[in-house]
Formats: C-alpha cells, structure tokens, sequence
C-alpha cells in the first residue's frame, strides 16, 4: 500500500533552529513523520501515527569525515538520524517532548558552539558574496564603466534591490542571533557592543549606498560662453542642456567631442515643434557638423547619460 505523504513551506531564519524543531515535533503529534527536505523552507512527511516525539539539529558539517561515528554517538543516546540538509543533520526521538524539552546538547556552551559554526559555515560565505560580487557590481553598473545602456541601468537597480535585501538580512539575522546569545549567556555590555558595531557598520552601508547611487544619478556640469558658441565640459552629466538659436538657412553648427571618458552622449537639432534636422547617440569623442537649410527658431540639445567630456557647440554664420 503507498503512503500518504505531504509537502510544507514553512521558512525558518538561522537563530531560529529551536522553532523549526517545534515545528516538526507538532507535524508528528499530528499523524505527520518528516522523512527530508528537499529545498530551504520544504519539508517532507509521510503518514503516521499520531504521537509525541522529539526533532533535534545539529549543525557540523565535519562530521560527515567520520560519518558512522558521528551518527553512532547520537544513536548511543537514542537518537534516531532522519537526514541531512545543507549542513545540518536531523534527528528524531520518539516518545520524547514535554515540558522537560530533552536537548541533544549537553550544555549551553555546546549550543553557542553550534550557532558558531552554523555562522562560519552558512552565513560568512554570504558576506563574502555581499563583498565581493554585490558592491563591487552595484558600483561598477552605477558608476557607468563598460557602458551606459538600458541594460546596464537595469542591473544597477537590480544590484542595489540586491545589496538592500542582502543588508535587511543581515539585521534581522543580528537581531536573532542576538536575542539567542543573549539568551544563553545572558546580556552584557560585551555583547552588546558587537552588535551594536554591527549595526553601526550594516548602516553605514546602507548610508553609504544611498549617497554613492545619488551622487551618481546626479549632474555635474559648467556651460562657458564664447563668441562663436558655447562649451559644456562635463564632470558627469545626466540631464539635457537645451539652448535656443535663431539660425539662418546657410548657418552651420559644429559639435567637438573631446575628453570622453564614459557615458554617452545624445546631441540633436530641432526647429520648434518639428523633426529634428539632426540627432545621433555617441560613446566616443569626434567631430560632427550639421547644415541649416531653413530660417527659425532652434533648440540645440545635448543629453548626457553618465556623460564625462566636453561638448563644444561652433555656430558659424
């Protein structure tokens, strides 16, 4: 006969191991033996007997090098193994939860021990990932280097969601791993002072991020006047600088690109409420000249994405 089985999500943060026990203990009382989990958050049970038994994790990935002694330690003192999953090791006791709430360490410092490793093992490498991958990408993409493109905005925003996410994370996790600390050592000031310079460094990130992702969406520019025109030299330019001519059939205007590091650049030429006469996007320096061929009113226009150089506008009569 096939067994009943049935599949749960239900997510549990690092500090939070003692509720994922309960959690477990409670699905079995209720006719439900986890059997594995197959990704964070999914559990798998098959069909029981209802009744009371105990679920326990322990985090040590080294055990697996002497695996049948690790295991056999556990089962000397009545543990049954039911798994492992990305570095924690199931066990069940049957017959085995109540008020007294049987632990399968033996002391308090055995139980910081493990949240230590489970912090080595499971959340230093998402720091690194956060240090090395993240931020460095988050800088690169915003910063414009490689390019100024839609797809490059794209994966600005999406690196800073990313880097935001990944610091949420990390407070919550600090709050819980404080709340557990303090819980098993009790509160002092020591404690107090590493997570407070946790805190303090999580939010000097965040300041960090915010005042880098502004500073470079922002505009940085000087416009200097000369007699055949105008110049706009650009520290980094991200808005339209829009001046109006009124120019003659004949007339001829000339761009001079020069000193372009990154960013690009959208020059274009329009009589008011008409096509433009000339417009183009470009990513190095040149030289580009256009002929009036009707008396009006223009606008000249020179848009900058992230833009570092200059522009210089000749109007030759």
């Amino acid at each position: 006969m096939m067994e009943n089985t049935k599949t749960v999500f239900k997510y549990f943060t690092i500090p939070q191991y003692q509720q994922e026990e309960d959690f477990l203990s409670d699905m079995h009382e209720k006719g439900w033996r986890f059997t594995h989990a197959a990704f964070p958050g999914i559990y798998h049970f098959v069909e029981c007997e209802p009744g009371k038994a105990a679920y326990r994790l322990d985090y040590n990935p080294e055990g697996s090098q002497n695996r049948e002694e690790y295991l056999q330690m556990f089962s000397d003192c009545g543990w049954e193994y039911v798994c492992d999953f990305v570095g924690y090791s199931y066990f069940r006791k049957e017959g085995a939860v109540g008020a007294e709430r049987e632990e399968i360490f033996c002391d308090d410092a055995s139980r910081l021990d493990m949240m230590k490793r489970v912090f080595a093992g499971r959340f230093i490498p998402l720091i690194c990932l956060f240090a090395l991958v993240i931020l460095p990408q988050l800088f690169l993409n915003t910063a414009g280097y490689g390019g100024s493109g839609r797809a490059q905005d794209i994966l600005s925003f999406v690196f800073l969601g990313l880097a935001v996410l990944y610091l949420i994370l990390f407070s919550i996790t600090a709050v819980q791993f404080y709340k557990y600390e303090k819980q098993i050592t009790g509160d002092s000031q020591e404690i107090r002072l590493k997570y407070v310079g946790a805190f303090a460094m999580i939010t000097g990130i965040l300041i960090g991020i915010g005042i880098f992702f502004w500073s470079s969406h922002d505009s940085d520019y000087d416009i200097k006047e000369k007699d055949t025109g105008y110049v706009v030299e650009a520290e980094l330019l991200n808005t339209s600088v829009v001046t109006e001519h009124d120019l003659k059939k004949g007339d001829v205007v000339e761009f001079h690109i020069t000193d372009m590091e990154k960013g690009s650049l959208h020059l274009s030429i329009a009589e008011n409420g008409k096509e433009p006469v000339f417009f183009g996007d470009f990513h190095e320096a040149g030289d580009h000249t256009v002929e009036i061929h009707d008396d009006g009113h223009y606008q000249i226009e020179i848009s900058g994405k992230r833009l570092s150089g200059d522009v210089e506008v000749v109007i030759i009569d």
